[in-house]
């Protein structure tokens, strides 16, 4: 089955063995197939990808998928494999999580980290700011 790994903040999933080849063998068909069309233009839109220029790479890929039909490709997997997939993605997504804490959770508040507020007052004795609820510091010296 497929082989999922984490580096950095991307998840890599290893495309299966079967898969490979049976892409493997579609190309060599659609190769053949299109091979009495216009090879020419195969082989220039390869040529253009390993040697051409860089902005334009994108373009002849999605050329070349064209020329050799392969715009539309699927990875398909019956319904124990899906579920073995998802479980892999969680694994590999939370693997430095508790099965108490699995899952994304939100930042709780720390009563520590709550910034204390003082409310700063008058003292009607010598008409300076003192904080409230304390003696004032001028009065009592």
């Amino acid at each position: 089955m497929t082989k999922v790994t984490k580096d950095n903040g991307y998840i890599m999933i290893q495309v299966p063995d079967r898969d490979i080849k049976s892409m493997t063998r579609f190309i060599a068909h659609a190769y053949i197939q299109n091979q009495s069309k216009d090879l020419n233009q195969i082989e220039d839109l390869i040529h253009s990808i390993v040697f051409g220029d860089l902005s334009k790479q994108d373009n002849y890929v999605n050329q070349l998928a064209k020329a050799l039909d392969l715009e539309h490709w699927l990875i398909v997997l019956d319904g124990p494999e899906a579920l073995e997939l998802c479980d892999e993605l969680a694994e590999t997504i939370y693997d430095k999580q508790t099965e108490e804490d699995f899952g994304p959770l939100l930042k709780k508040k720390q009563e520590d980290d709550k910034p204390k507020l003082r409310l700063i007052t008058i003292c009607s004795t010598c008409h300076r700011a003192k904080i409230k609820g304390e003696p004032c510091e001028n009065c009592t010296k």
